[in-house]
């Protein structure tokens, strides 16, 4: 049982998942060239992240939160200083041109609030719609 953490310069590893999840953070870290203060996540390929970060200190195996033979982006937390919120920063450099597919993901992870455009069937025809949310401050500027 393994995965594969796409970070760096097209860098891939291939990580056993036998083993407790503290153990495989630890060991992720180590092998990827970061502090070991260093908070980090693994976001899947449908964008989903895999929220080690408050798992990070189980001793569960780390079989039961990642799936074997999987691919996932490794990605730092940081805590924005203003509002407290979560911000992902990826750690696989120029994924632009080696992983395109990833470009969208990461928006959507970095605007979580922001709805997606909705496709509104009427009539036989489809057409899509945007969803605004109006707030008065925001209006004004």
């Amino acid at each position: 049982m393994f995965v594969t953490i796409l970070f760096g310069e097209g860098g891939m590893e291939m990580f056993n998942l036998n083993c407790k999840l503290l153990n495989f953070i630890h060991h992720l870290k180590e092998r990827c060239g970061l502090d070991f203060k260093d908070c980090v996540d693994l976001m899947d390929s449908s964008g989903q992240v895999m929220n080690l970060e408050a798992k990070q200190h189980s001793v569960a195996p780390a079989s039961s939160v990642l799936a074997e033979r999987q691919h996932y982006v490794l990605l730092r937390v940081c805590r924005d200083d203003e509002s407290g919120k979560r911000k992902y920063v990826p750690l696989l450099n120029n994924y632009n041109q080696s992983h395109p597919e990833l470009i969208e993901l990461l928006k959507k992870l970095s605007n979580p609030n922001k709805e997606p455009d909705r496709t509104v069937k009427r009539g036989g025809r489809q057409r899509s719609k945007k969803i605004f949310s109006c707030d008065k401050e925001k209006l004004i500027k």
